[in-house]
């Protein structure tokens, strides 16, 4: 049902402003690790296609500069009735 809604939405709306979008399925998977294992694969390929279209290697520095100061932070839930992840199924 989600996969045949998808493609009529054309905008997205926030506080009374309309922001056109394209909204494309990448993959359709059965469990979130699935999808979780297809990102991580797509997001690898991705990056190759980024570096080798650098023209010098000041460009590709900058995007490995970029990558390496990326981090994951973990936002305290409001509720606190939130679940750990223990990491298992």
């Amino acid at each position: 049902l989600l996969c045949s809604a998808l493609p009529f939405v054309r905008q997205l709306e926030s506080r009374n402003q309309r922001y056109p979008c394209a909204l494309n399925t990448l993959h359709v998977g059965g469990t979130i690790r699935t999808c979780q294992k297809f990102l991580i694969q797509y997001n690898r390929r991705q990056l190759l296609l980024l570096l080798q279209k650098c023209t010098n290697e000041g460009e590709r520095q900058c995007i490995q500069k970029s990558l390496l100061s990326c981090s994951l932070t973990e936002e305290q839930s409001q509720s606190g009735d939130e679940e750990d992840d223990d990491g298992t199924e």
